[in-house]
């Protein structure tokens, strides 16, 4: 007799890894064991699958085995130039196996860190593979077996991933968060990561909330959006496996500039505020890591926004803004006095800036500016003290150029200084009509989160 299927006779391994994670994010670990093994079955090399069918079997009772899977699995992963989810499989192991976990760490430390012989800078990571195709019927029958049988499949499954030959890189991949550390802060570090698992749709950053913590995107998409005082949300990156996001308000100590949730279910490093600064005091390697690509990814965002750099190609905006100088100014601390001389012309970085000036016994606020935005164009246009005061209004990042380098620049930027002449006569007739008291909206779609 003849059984006729209505589902599909196959599955793609893309859809089925999909399912898989999803439902490991859900808490349906016997589901998500089950997709794994059909999948580590189809590709026994394959290290995140290794990898989470060997932390499923460890839950489910077997944790020697299951430890066993998720170290090699690591190594796997490392050698692959998947370095983030050979950190987060080091994670797991050290909850499974301590000594294992740091032995393991300390070695994708000795791959990946200041030092390595491996890590070149210009490689890239490899396309992903071609999605296969699993059958249904032996995802099916996998599937219909019970708690006791489908542990067994898993100890079958991982035993035979174990002495399968996965192929290694001479090359790996740079990462900018993790390569410049020594390889004993791996180590370090390791302890105060948690793993958060992201369902798809899920919001892991509200826009304008605190930000307490730094996130690494181990597997799965992350959109970033930007919503608009009037609601429309604007969509501004996805983020992929190796990409890091949440430093800029976690340094800054700014609202989050930005929402992220997860186009797919995702795996996510986090590590918190408290923890990252205790780590810094003792390793000030990783403060000045995350500073210095803080500080490049800034003004990545700021060249491609900012309306002072938008008229220039690549190669002339990376001149531009090696003339800058960047500060660092504290909360209420005063950047330009009115009836001062300017230091020159200025562009907000991180943070804001709040504008305002005397009027008779009265101080009138003129604006509240953010990052993209620029000040002192008055005073560097029509060669007169400032006519405003500036003050930092919480700890923010300017970038500023003195008078003598603009000028002495000046024909090398045409663009430029038409830009700064226009928005010096517009705020100058907005001063002038301003009588309120009220603060100028600032709206910039800068990926500052």
């Amino acid at each position: 007799m003849s059984t006729n299927r209505t589902g599909p006779a196959a599955i793609d391994s893309v859809t089925l890894t999909e399912r898989a994670d999803a439902a490991f994010c859900a808490g349906r670990a016997d589901q998500a064991l089950a997709d794994y093994i059909a999948l580590l079955n189809a590709d026994p090399r394959d290290g995140y699958l290794l990898y989470r069918g060997g932390l499923l079997l460890a839950r489910a009772g077997e944790r020697e085995e299951g430890g066993a899977a998720v170290d090699l699995a690591a190594t796997r992963l490392a050698e692959a130039g998947q370095l983030v989810l050979a950190l987060a499989a080091c994670r797991d192991l050290l909850e499974l196996s301590p000594e294992r976990g740091r032995a393991r760490v300390r070695a994708v430390g000795a791959l990946y860190g200041a030092g390595s012989t491996r890590v070149d800078r210009r490689h890239r990571p490899s396309p992903p593979p071609m999605p296969e195709r699993i059958a249904a019927a032996a995802l099916d029958a996998v599937a219909a077996s019970d708690r006791r049988v489908l542990r067994e499949l898993a100890l079958d499954a991982c035993a035979a991933a174990s002495r399968a030959s996965a192929p290694t890189r001479a090359a790996l991949p740079y990462h900018p968060l993790f390569s410049d550390l020594e390889p004993g802060a791996f180590e370090a570090i390791l302890p105060l990561i948690t793993l958060r698992a992201a369902a798809e749709g899920e919001r892991v950053i509200e826009q304008g909330s605190e930000g307490t913590s730094l996130y690494v995107v181990a597997r799965g998409q992350m959109q970033v959006t930007l919503q608009r005082a009037s609601g429309e949300l604007v969509p501004l990156a996805t983020l992929r496996s190796g990409a890091f996001f949440g430093e800029m308000a976690l340094l800054t100590h700014s609202p989050r500039a930005a929402g992220v949730s997860a186009e797919s279910p995702a795996l996510l490093l986090e590590l918190g505020r408290d923890g990252l600064e205790a780590l810094a005091e003792k390793n000030p390697q990783i403060a000045s890591v995350l500073a210095k690509y803080t500080r490049e990814r800034l003004l990545r965002n700021l060249m491609a926004t900012c309306p002072l750099f938008l008229p220039l190609d690549p190669e002339r905006r990376e001149r531009l803004i090696d003339l800058f100088e960047s500060r660092l100014y504290r909360p209420k601390e005063r950047v330009i006095g009115e009836g001062e001389p300017s230091d020159g012309l200025f562009v907000v970085l991180s943070g804001a800036v709040r504008v305002s000036k005397r009027e008779q016994a009265e101080t009138l606020a003129l604006a509240e500016l953010g990052p993209g935005q620029i000040f002192g164009e008055i005073s560097l246009i029509q060669r007169r003290p400032a006519t405003a005061t500036v003050v930092a209004v919480g700890k923010t990042v300017l970038l500023s150029l003195s008078r003598d380098t603009f000028n002495e620049h000046v024909a090398e930027f045409p663009e430029v200084v038409a830009h700064v002449y226009r928005v010096a006569v517009e705020r100058e007739k907005t001063n002038r009509n301003l009588e309120g008291t009220e603060l100028v909206p600032v709206d910039e779609e800068l990926l500052l989160i």
